[in-house]
């Protein structure tokens, strides 16, 4: 028995080894900088992202990034996107293989739609629920960069944004800034981001006794059909929490984990709302900018 305990131990030392490696092999950091193709600085705040997964981080204000891929994703495109630029995708094995992290994106032609109007007074209405009951709270699961949350509109008739209007509850931080993000569905299943530019708003913990209105109207966003209106988290906040006055039997709030996951539902509208001008009578046409 003296014998054949220390050939046991070294058996499971070995074993303990073995289990250890695959931890090194199969999962891989990847680090590099997104780029401007134009001007060849770099461009901040790029979402990184597995096409359906919910794997991805955001580059931070020059363009750094760093993420870890597993060889369970190398059959899968890891995608680079950023409103105003073309996405740029790869397959995640060539990546992880490709020396050079050094990504380039370039500006992205839209256009646009421009509104003639023929009427004098427009309609204003609200999309979205004001809630102001506190029985409720609710707000993102974690501070993961990419994740988003926001509500469902839906109008039959062109709108044309004036302002988006939040009902916080709780913020533990001093100060908060987030990405909007505006996405559009003709069929109520794939939805696209029709912003040309981003939108980034910030506000303070001293003014969530109040609603908080940002304006939008010198982005000219035109909306209709079923779109998403969402807030990203975009920039690491580091610890902390940003919760909403929620209302359970009146909507659904929506949310995904990072830029390129799969949106999902929960029972409860958080509050956030909207103002726009009803486009009515008018017509409008595409303009190339």
């Amino acid at each position: 028995m003296t014998l054949f305990r220390p050939r046991l131990n070294i058996i499971t030392g070995l074993f303990c080894f073995v289990l250890f490696i695959p931890g090194v092999v199969f999962s891989q950091v990847v680090k590099g900088r997104v780029l401007s193709s134009q001007t060849k600085s770099g461009i901040g705040f790029v979402n990184v992202g597995i096409i359906g997964k919910n794997v991805g981080t955001v580059t931070d204000q020059s363009g750094n990034f760093s993420i870890e891929l597993d060889k369970i994703y190398d059959n899968d495109s890891l995608r680079f996107s950023m409103i105003g630029h073309e996405s740029k995708s790869f397959l995640v094995s060539y990546f992880k293989d490709n020396l050079i992290k050094t990504i380039y994106l370039s500006p992205k032609t839209y256009y646009l739609t421009e509104v003639k109007v023929f009427y004098h007074k427009a309609k204003e209405i609200r999309l979205g629920t004001p809630v102001i009951s506190d029985a409720l709270k609710s707000g993102f699961a974690d501070n993961k960069l990419g994740s988003e949350l926001g509500i469902k509109v839906h109008t039959k008739e062109q709108v044309k944004l004036e302002d988006i209007n939040l009902n916080v509850a709780t913020c533990t931080y001093d100060s908060v800034t987030y990405r909007v993000n505006i996405y559009q569905s003709p069929d109520d299943i794939e939805y696209k981001n029709i912003l040309t530019e981003p939108i980034y708003i910030s506000f303070s913990k001293d003014k969530i006794n109040n609603v908080i209105t940002f304006d939008l109207r010198k982005y000219s966003i035109i909306i209709e059909g079923n779109v998403l209106i969402t807030l990203e988290l975009y920039k690491d906040l580091g610890e902390g929490r940003l919760l909403f006055y929620t209302e359970y039997f009146t909507g659904t709030t929506y949310h995904k984990k990072t830029s390129e996951g799969k949106w999902t539902k929960a029972p409860g509208v958080i509050g956030m709302y909207l103002h726009g001008q009803l486009i009515k009578g008018g017509h409008s046409r595409s303009k190339k900018i």
